[in-house]
C-alpha cells in the first residue's frame, strides 16, 4: 500500500478518532478525573497497516510513545470500522482509593463506542 493510500486511509479515520478521544475522556470524568488522556487530539508516533490474521483485511494501527519511547497508547481500526484504542493511565482513583486506573480502553463502531478503565489494586502504603 502506498503513502498515499495510507493517509486516505488516517484521513477517513479523523471521525472516529475523535469519537474515541471523547469516549476515553468521558470514561476519566465519569471516574471523577477532570483531566483527559495527555495525547488526546495530538498527532500519532507511529502509523501503519496491518494485515488481520482472522480475515486478512488492512487495518490502521497508530501508536503514541513519550520521546524516551515509553508505549502510551494505541488505536486498531479494522478494515470493517471496528476500533479498539488503550492507552495508559496509571493515577490513582479518584473515588475508590483502594485502586489505580491503569488505562482506559474504547471499543466498537463509529456512532456506538463503548469505554472503561481497567483499574489495579493499589499498593498497600
Amino acid at each position: 500500500m502506498t503513502d498515499a493510500m495510507l493517509e486516505k486511509r488516517l484521513e477517513d479515520a479523523r471521525p472516529l478518532f475523535a469519537e474515541i478521544w471523547q469516549a476515553l475522556a468521558d470514561s476519566l470524568r465519569a471516574a471523577g478525573l477532570d483531566q483527559g488522556l495527555a495525547v488526546s487530539g495530538t498527532p500519532h508516533t507511529r502509523v501503519e497497516l496491518r494485515e488481520d490474521a482472522y480475515d486478512h483485511s488492512q487495518s490502521l494501527y497508530a501508536e503514541w510513545r513519550t520521546p524516551g519511547n515509553g508505549y502510551l497508547g494505541s488505536v486498531l481500526i479494522h478494515g470493517d470500522g471496528q476500533a479498539f484504542a488503550e492507552f495508559d493511565v496509571l493515577l490513582p482513583h479518584p473515588c475508590k482509593p483502594a485502586w489505580v486506573i491503569e488505562a482506559a480502553t474504547a471499543w466498537g463502531y463509529r456512532g456506538a463506542l463503548k469505554s472503561e478503565l481497567r483499574l489495579l489494586p493499589a499498593l498497600d502504603s
